[in-house]
C-alpha cells in the first residue's frame, strides 16, 4: 500500500480527466447493459408476438407488422452497439492519454533524480540497469492506474449493475451464477502474490540482461580487438536466458490463473443453464428471458474475470514501481546548503586546506593535501597513474566531496555556493573528449547555448578548429556521429577546447588535454591551449611532464597526498619524484638535476 500512496501524486494533475473517464464508463457500462435486450425482443415479442410491458404499461407492439417489429429490434441493436463503441473510443483515449502523461511525469522525476547523483552512484550502478528502469519500468505507473485500478472499477460498475438485472429476472438463477465466485476469490488470493513476485524477478533479470549488452556493445573496439565475442555472446545470452526463463515462468503462471479462473466460470455457466432449462420448462422463465440471463451471464463472468486478472496485473506494475521508488529512495546526490549563495565574480584563487577523500572512506585516495593557487597561476599536477590527480579535480567540481578538509574559491568554501555557480565558473577540457551526435555548432556552444554565430565561429578559429571545420559539408552545421566518432581524436580535442574558450570560464581544468597525439596535432592543440589558459587559473593533469614545464607551480602527487611541489627546475634540483618520473620519460636512468 505504501507504494501505491506514493505514486497518487502522479494521478492527482489528472484528477478531472480521470473522473470524466469515469463517468464515461458509467455510461459504457449502460449501455453494454441494453445489449441483449434486443434479442429479448426479436425471441418474446416479435417471434412470440407476447405483448411488450415497459414500467408496467403494455406497448402495442403487437399492432405493428413484423417488419416493424423487426426494423425496430434491429435499429435498437445498431443503436447501442454504435453508442457503447463511441463511448468506449473516446474513454480510452482519454484513459491512454492519462496514462502516458503520468509515464511522462514518473519518468521524468526519474531522469532528474539520476541527473542529481554523484558520480559515485553512476560509477556503481551499471547503465543498462539504469535505462530499463528509466524506460521499461516506469511504464507500472498507466498499468497501475489506467490498466489496473482504473479497469476494476469500471468492471465492478458493470458487475453491479449486471448483478441488479439478474436479481429482477430469476433470484435462484442468480444465487447459482455467484455460486463459484468464492472459489475464484481463493485462486485470486492464491495466485496474485506468486505472480508480483514473479513479476520483480523477470523485471531484475531483464535488467541484467540490458546492463550486459551495454556494457559489451560500448567497448565493442576492445571486444573485437581481443578476439572476444564468442565469449561476450555467450555471456549475454546467459543473462538473457536467465531472463526469458523467469518471463516463461511468469506467462504460464499467468496462463494457468486464466484457465483457472475460465474454469469456474464455464462451471457456473454449465449450472445455471441447467437451473434455467428447468424454469422454462417448468413456465416460470421464457426463453427471451433464458437467452438475456445467459447473456448477462456471460458478461457478469467477463468483469469478473477481468478483475481477477487485473489484480495480477496490479502486483505486477506495484512490483516494477517498486523498483523504481526504491532507487529513488537512494539519494547519493552531493548536496546542496540550504542557504547556498550564488559564487558571483570570480577571480581565481582556488585553496586546498587539509582535504582527505576516498571513495571508500576506509580507504584514503587523498589524506591532507594542502595548496594554493593564485588567480591566473598555472598549476600542473603530475604523478603516477591512480595518484589522485583526477580526484583532485573531481572535488574542485564537487562531483564529490572531502571527507575532511575544504577547498575554497577566493576564500569562499565551495559546499557553501550552489552547484549551478560553482560549475559555471569552471571550465573543463577532458583527455576522453565528449562529443554528442548533434552539429559541431551544438556541441561548441554547449556549455553556452545561447552563443550567438560569431562568437561560436570565433571560439573555433582560436582552438584552431575552424581548419578542419570548413572542409565539412555543413561546415559548423556538421552533424556528428555517436561520441563524436566522425573526427579524429585531435579534431574532437580542438572542438573541447573550443567548447571551453566559448564558456569563457575564469578557472580551467585540462585532464591530459595532448596525450596520444602526433607532434603536429600537439602543436595545433597547444596554441588552442594557450589562448585559452590565458588570465585564468588552470590546472594541468599532465603525464608528458614536458607540458608541465611552463606552469608556475608543480604539485607531485604521491602517496595520497603532495609529495613535492615547486617549479619544474626547483623539482629537478630536488632530485625527487619528479626528477625520476623526468629522467624515466626523457630515457635517461639517472636523476638530472638540469632540464
Amino acid at each position: 500500500m505504501d507504494v501505491f500512496r506514493r505514486l497518487l501524486r502522479y494521478l492527482a494533475p489528472y484528477r478531472l480527466a480521470f473522473a470524466g473517464c469515469l463517468g464515461l464508463v458509467f455510461l459504457a457500462s449502460t449501455l453494454e447493459l441494453l445489449k441483449p435486450w434486443p434479442v429479448k425482443l426479436a425471441v418474446d415479442q416479435v417471434i412470440g408476438r407476447a405483448p411488450l410491458v415497459v414500467f408496467g404499461q403494455a406497448l402495442p407492439m403487437e399492432t405493428w407488422s413484423v417488419a416493424v417489429q423487426l426494423g425496430a429490434v434491429i435499429a435498437l441493436l445498431i443503436l447501442v452497439h454504435f453508442a457503447t463503441g463511441f463511448v468506449q473510443l473516446a474513454n480510452n483515449y482519454l484513459t491512454i492519454r492519462i496514462g502516458q502523461n503520468m509515464v511522462q511525469d514518473f519518468r521524468a522525476d526519474l531522469f532528474a533524480h539520476l541527473e542529481r547523483q554523484s558520480l559515485l552512484f553512476h560509477q556503481k550502478m551499471p547503465a543498462g540497469d539504469l535505462l530499463y528502469r528509466l524506460m521499461g519500468d516506469t511504464y507500472a505507473v498507466q498499468s497501475l492506474f489506467m490498466n489496473g485500478v482504473f479497469s476494476t472499477l469500471s468492471n465492478a460498475a458493470l458487475l453491479l449493475g449486471m448483478f441488479c438485472i439478474l436479481l429482477g429476472l430469476d433470484v435462484e438463477l442468480t444465487l447459482y451464477s455467484l455460486a463459484v465466485v468464492p472459489c475464484l476469490m481463493l485462486a485470486i488470493k492464491k495466485l496474485s502474490g506468486l505472480i508480483g513476485h514473479l513479476s520483480m524477478e523477470s523485471a531484475t533479470m531483464e535488467s541484467r540482461a540490458y546492463a550486459t549488452a551495454e556494457r559489451i556493445l560500448s567497448a565493442i573496439g576492445l571486444v573485437q580487438a581481443f578476439g572476444r565475442e564468442a565469449d561476450e555472446r555467450s555471456r549475454f545470452l546467459a543473462d538473457s536466458k536467465v531472463s526469458f526463463d523467469r518471463k516463461l515462468a511468469l506467462y504460464s503462471l499467468q496462463t494457468a490463473y486464466g484457465w483457472i479462473i475460465g474454469g469456474l466460470t464455464a462451471t457456473g455457466t454449465a449450472l445455471v443453464l441447467y437451473v434455467g432449462v428447468t424454469h422454462v420448462l417448468a413456465g416460470t422463465l421464457t426463453t427471451g428471458e433464458l437467452l438475456v440471463f445467459l447473456a448477462y451471464l456471460a458478461s457478469l463472468y467477463a468483469p469478473l474475470n477481468q478483475i481477477a486478472t487485473t489484480v495480477g496485473a496490479i502486483q505486477a506494475s506495484l512490483a516494477q514501481a517498486k523498483r523504481i521508488l526504491d532507487l529513488t529512495a537512494r539519494d547519493e546526490a552531493v548536496p546542496e546548503a540550504a542557504d547556498a549563495v550564488p559564487l558571483g565574480q570570480v577571480r581565481g584563487e582556488v585553496r586546498f586546506s587539509g582535504v582527505s577523500f576516498g571513495y571508500d572512506p576506509a580507504r584514503p585516495v587523498l589524506a591532507g593535501v594542502s595548496c594554493f593557487c593564485p588567480p591566473g597561476s598555472l598549476t600542473a599536477l603530475v604523478g603516477q597513474t591512480g595518484a589522485g590527480k583526477t580526484t583532485c579535480m573531481s572535488l574542485l567540481l564537487r562531483f564529490f566531496d572531502p571527507q575532511t578538509g575544504t577547498i575554497s574559491i577566493d576564500g569562499t568554501d565551495i559546499r557553501r555556493v550552489t552547484l549551478a555557480s560553482l560549475r559555471a565558473n569552471i571550465a573543463v577540457v577532458l583527455q576522453d573528449t565528449q562529443l554528442f551526435p548533434m552539429s559541431l555548432r551544438e556541441n561548441i556552444a554547449y556549455g553556452r547555448p545561447g552563443a550567438g554565430a560569431e562568437e561560436i565561429e570565433e571560439a573555433a578559429r582560436l582552438a584552431n578548429a575552424m581548419e578542419f571545420i570548413e572542409k565539412m559539408p555543413q561546415g559548423l552545421d556538421t552533424v556528428l556521429g555517436e561520441k563524436g566518432s566522425t573526427l579524429s581524436g585531435g579534431q574532437r580535442q580542438r572542438v573541447a577546447i573550443a567548447r571551453a574558450i566559448l564558456k569563457n570560464a575564469p578557472i580551467l581544468i585540462l585532464d591530459e588535454p595532448t596525450s596520444a597525439l602526433d607532434a603536429g596535432t600537439e602543436a595545433l592543440i597547444m596554441e588552442g591551449l594557450d589562448r585559452l589558459m590565458a588570465g585564468r587559473t588552470t590546472f594541468v593533469i599532465a603525464h608528458r611532464l614536458s607540458l608541465a614545464r611552463r606552469a608556475d607551480q608543480i604539485l607531485v602527487i604521491r602517496d595520497h597526498g603532495v609529495s613535492e611541489a615547486g617549479t619544474f627546475e626547483e623539482l629537478l634540483a630536488l632530485n625527487g619524484e619528479f626528477a625520476r618520473l623526468h629522467a624515466l620519460q626523457s630515457g635517461t636512468t639517472g636523476h638530472h638535476p638540469q632540464a
